[in-house]
């Protein structure tokens, strides 16, 4: 039996630009993190007196005696790709709400090909294991998703993903430790308790890329993510950072939909007003989990503005997927 351990994403730059639609015939860069906060997988080969095969266990519990008969795409996709003919009880934990807008779907994914592989002894190094998890979701359950929060599951940390027809090619991203407390002390995530598919938005988001490839709001965000990974590079302040997420969020809001979304509008001004510097939505859109980029004094008056279900203090992750328990 063994424990994963695989940290949920937060995106800082280059949204949109990983999805396959764009980045095949528009060379992206993207930078983005693994959240330390975590999806917890426990794996064991199942004794043989079971009456079932299969065990999954997560917001719902599914026993099995096939892998096509397991409902949950990625544990069916993963057990069938990696499991090796054994037969597989599987548990999955969260330390944040699926459906949110952190990656969780991804960090499933690459925790499960983690522990299949672990425990049948395999070793598969970060980059392998983000470009596996994203040629699983992207060709074989069909998603619509890109490539960055398979890459921050995998990784943990500052993550830089580039991109183009010939592949995808992630890596950490060096910053001083006293840089990464700085940016996470003037960044406050809430959650306003909406759950929700991203595939909407995002399916809304690769058909406006598919309808104008020369769409001037893209090329604008991907000149936006560079700058934005260059005042990473030299250690900007905060307000440069908020400035590039404003334009960049209202880019977004035009793509997605959610420009006319009263709740993030709700969220954003009311944020705003209360001394955020930007408020974004995370993720493909719809709700979930917002961030702000704001100076510490400010988070308390940012609390108090909207009526949201938590808030959570921003922390980047020291280690990407592994395993922590095994015996």
């Amino acid at each position: 039996m063994l424990i994963t351990r695989t940290p949920y994403r937060f995106s800082l730059y280059g949204g949109i630009l990983d999805y396959p639609e764009w980045y095949t015939q528009n060379p992206s860069v993207v930078l983005c993190a693994g959240l330390d906060y975590y999806c917890y997988q426990t794996v064991r080969s199942l004794p043989p007196f079971f009456e079932h095969n299969y065990r999954v266990a997560y917001s719902k519990i599914e026993t099995t005696t096939t892998i096509d008969e397991i409902n949950h795409p990625s544990a069916r996709e993963v057990v069938r790709k990696f499991g090796h003919g054994n037969h597989l009880e599987i548990s999955h934990i969260g330390d944040l709400p699926a459906k949110s807008g952190i990656g969780s779907s991804s960090a499933f994914t690459v925790g499960l090909i983690n522990s299949l592989n672990a425990i049948n002894g395999k070793y598969m190094g970060r980059s392998e294991l983000a470009i596996t998890s994203i040629a699983l979701e992207q060709q074989i359950l069909n998603e619509k998703v890109g490539f960055q929060d398979q890459c921050a599951a995998a990784f943990g940390g500052l993550v830089i993903i580039e991109a183009n027809k010939q592949g995808i090619n992630p890596r950490t991203f060096v910053s001083s430790q006293e840089y990464i407390k700085y940016i996470e002390n003037n960044l406050l995530m809430g959650f306003d308790g909406v759950q929700r598919y991203s595939s909407v938005s995002s399916s809304q988001i690769c058909k406006a890329i598919q309808d104008d490839p020369s769409n001037k709001n893209l090329i604008r965000l991907a000149e936006i993510s560079s700058a934005g990974i260059k005042a990473f590079g030299s250690e900007a302040d905060i307000t440069e950072h908020a400035y590039l997420t404003k334009e960049s969020r209202n880019i977004k809001l035009l793509l997605n939909g959610d420009y006319s979304n009263l709740r993030t509008n709700e969220l954003i001004e009311a944020t705003e007003r209360a001394g955020s510097l930007c408020t974004r939505v995370m993720g493909a859109g719809g709700g979930g989990f917002f961030v702000c980029w704001a100076p510490p004094h400010n988070h308390e008056a940012i609390k108090k503005s909207v009526k949201v279900k938590t808030w959570v203090d921003v922390r980047f992750s020291k280690t990407g997927s592994h395993v922590i328990f095994s015996e």
